[in-house]
């Protein structure tokens, strides 16, 4: 009996430590203008919303970026904010994960008692929930404001679209997000992307304010095109 509760502790320690891993602060790999899938496809848009993103294509190669909310400032809402070029934290505690991100003060908090969520009403950054399956974190977020877009180019969701992350820390240290899209309103099928982030020492979430930096005459968000 003492092997097996010396056994249990240890696999505790060492699934407390696999956690651990994921804290601290996360630079993306990338900021792609268009999102695709993990086989580097167009997303399986339905007729309707793939004719509304060759709209906003076309109204962004004419310099109107007005579909896009994070170009005056605005949520961009998840998981586009996954995608922007700022560092972000990750900070834990008994009950929730928070992920603290650069731009523009935004942050969300995950429940992770892993209870199904009240929606009451539909917000940019949806109402999240998660659990650990061993050395993975898995988030779902429903409740995602459709006003918002999946990538600079104006790609579409509707108000019903269920977001799956699943994290993990990669043998080289960098971690990985799986994003999972479901919504049939939208897509005619579920399709998945994937974002990895790195670390670089001395690295800090800095507070970058949109409107600071449009009144510099800057782009809203940093290295963008926006």
């Amino acid at each position: 009996m003492a092997s097996i509760a010396t056994a249990a502790a240890t696999s505790g320690e060492n699934s407390s430590q696999d956690h651990a891993a994921f804290l601290g602060v996360w630079i993306p790999d990338g900021s792609p203008e268009r999102l695709l899938t993990v086989d580097k496809r167009r997303p399986p848009l339905t007729k309707e919303a793939a004719a509304l993103y060759e709209e906003r294509i076309g109204q962004k190669h004419k310099g109107d970026t007005s579909f896009d909310r994070a170009t005056w400032c605005a949520g961009p809402g998840m998981p586009r904010i996954m995608f922007m070029p700022y560092p972000f934290e990750i900070q834990s505690s008994d009950q929730f994960i928070a992920f603290v991100y650069g731009w523009y003060r935004w942050h969300r908090v995950v429940d992770m008692s892993d209870a199904a969520p009240e929606i009451p009403f539909p917000t940019t950054m949806g109402f999240a929930n998660g659990h650990w399956e061993q050395d993975t974190l898995v988030i779902h977020t429903v409740g995602l404001s459709d006003v918002t877009v999946l990538d600079p180019s104006g790609l579409p969701h509707s108000d019903d679209m269920v977001l799956t992350e699943r994290l993990r820390v990669l043998s080289d240290g960098r971690l990985e997000d799986r994003f999972t899209i479901e919504d049939p309103a939208t897509y005619v099928r579920t399709w998945e992307t994937v974002m990895t982030y790195h670390r670089s020492p001395g690295t800090k979430v800095e507070d970058d304010v949109c409107p600071d930096r449009i009144a510099r005459g800057e782009p809203a968000v940093a290295g963008g095109r926006q």
